[in-house]
């Protein structure tokens, strides 16, 4: 866990602890109703949008190295084979020749 992780989760037990004297003692003065109401839910907020964008930024990096790592085995996105013509699809044939005209019967 990093150190930015740990600061997040720190952050939302202190946010969970700051709940319960509103919610079991009906302590409500109103510095603490602004801090309860205003401040914890845009902290959690911001945290939600941190987490979302290095969630993003993994999902990209793991989609550079998946594609690096098909790049080198010579493989398209999918897995399979690159067609050594230039890549036509799995259903269709390899492109036609000059060479393949020639040869046909008339």
């Amino acid at each position: 866990m990093e150190r930015n992780e740990f600061i997040e989760w720190i952050i939302i037990i202190l946010v969970i602890v700051a709940w319960w004297p509103h919610i079991f003692l009906g302590y409500d003065p109103l510095w603490y109703h602004i801090l309860i109401y205003y401040v914890t839910p845009s902290t959690l907020v911001v945290i939600l949008v941190i987490r979302y964008r290095r969630v993003r930024e993994g999902f990209e990096y793991s989609e550079q190295v998946i594609k690096a790592q098909h790049k080198a085995a010579g493989r398209d996105m999918l897995g399979s084979p690159r067609d050594q013509q230039g890549g036509s699809l799995p259903w269709m044939g390899p492109p036609a020749d000059e060479t393949d005209e020639q040869h046909k019967p008339e």
